[in-house]
């Protein structure tokens, strides 16, 4: 411990000449800690590099750099407290220097060139365009789930089918017919429709431009939270069944909403433009070459529109539903 200076007299000289003292000793005390410090942060970045692979002297010297500037940060607070507060934007700036010098893993979607979050979602008036056009435009975007423990599962758009409204007697909502089931396919484009088949299976839909008009998502190419997927799919099957490639995860309009975890209750009427939790984003656009236009699945008492080409898939893709042959040999 520092020896105690003798009180001072009480002339004014006295106290001024103590004051100066006393300030040059908590300085001097400041430098030799924060010399000790240095010394010792070198020391252990040394080890380091003894113990470690070559290239981890870049890191070393990396952190010594931000230790060093740590420590003129403290210096500048030790010897201007009483002063002014100029340390908290120095903070700020030193900040943004480490982050330019080191780089940051900022959890990039590589084959897409997009990050993975909601900033390439698509907005209204991307969605705001007539069936056939969102239905064909959809196709390579990415369906996106952020599930209640935050988990993020996603995949790629390959199979749809456009519902026209009112005029499509295959459509729920075929001769304007509005019900509370139904009720997302009147709402603004971009809006998910979920509903129930069989008792126990969902399908997801999103609304587009016209009445009552809304494209069926069919199957995904299964992109994050594969292994989750798996799980989430394995409860409808037997425990000695096989477990499932990774083509049969989402295809087909019920196993893709099992393997997101989309239920009526948290897939219905939701705002896919500002939702939290459950969007759309950017992906690669399919080129129309490679789009495969064909008569929509299951659909058998709808008169001639039974055989009406609005179920379109990319050419050729394993992950989809089912594939037309014929429809395929006709793709030029």
């Amino acid at each position: 411990m520092p020896r105690k200076f003798k009180k001072a007299n009480n002339d004014t000289g006295s106290n001024k000449l103590t004051e100066a003292v006393n300030d040059a000793f908590v300085r001097n005390t400041c430098k030799r800690k924060l010399t000790n410090n240095a010394q010792e942060s070198l020391h252990k970045v040394k080890l380091s590099e003894e113990t470690t692979q070559p290239n981890a002297s870049n890191i070393a010297s990396q952190m010594l750099k931000i230790e060093k500037g740590k420590e003129s940060i403290m210096a500048s607070e030790c010897l201007t407290v009483g002063r002014n507060h100029e340390t908290d934007s120095d903070i700020t700036d030193m900040d943004a220097n480490n982050d330019d010098q080191i780089p940051v893993d900022k959890d990039i979607d590589i084959e897409l060139g997009c990050s993975k979050n909601s900033d390439n979602r698509l907005l209204y008036d991307w969605f705001d365009c007539p069936c056939v056009d969102l239905a064909k435009n959809l196709l390579g975007m990415k369906l996106v789930r952020l599930t209640e423990s935050g988990e993020r599962r996603s995949g790629y758009i390959v199979e749809t089918e456009a519902y026209l409204g009112a005029d499509d007697k295959a459509a729920h909502s075929y001769n304007g017919k509005r019900t509370e089931r139904n009720k997302a396919m009147f709402m603004k484009p971009g809006t998910s429709y979920v509903y129930n088949i069989y008792g126990i299976y969902t399908c997801i839909n999103i609304s587009s431009k016209g009445e009552g008009a809304a494209v069926l998502i069919r199957s995904l190419e299964p992109c994050d939270g594969e292994d989750s997927m798996k799980i989430a799919r394995r409860i409808r099957k037997s425990e000695k069944s096989k477990e499932l490639k990774q083509h049969e995860l989402c295809n087909g309009p019920s196993k893709l909403t099992q393997a997101l975890g989309i239920t009526k209750e948290n897939g219905d009427q939701v705002d896919l433009t500002t939702s939290s939790c459950f969007w759309v984003e950017k992906g690669n656009p399919v080129p129309h070459s490679s789009i495969i236009a064909c008569k929509r699945i299951g659909i058998n008492n709808a008169g001639d529109w039974v055989d009406k080409p609005l179920r379109f898939y990319v050419k050729g893709c394993k992950y989809v539903s089912t594939r037309d042959k014929a429809a395929e040999a006709n793709c030029s």
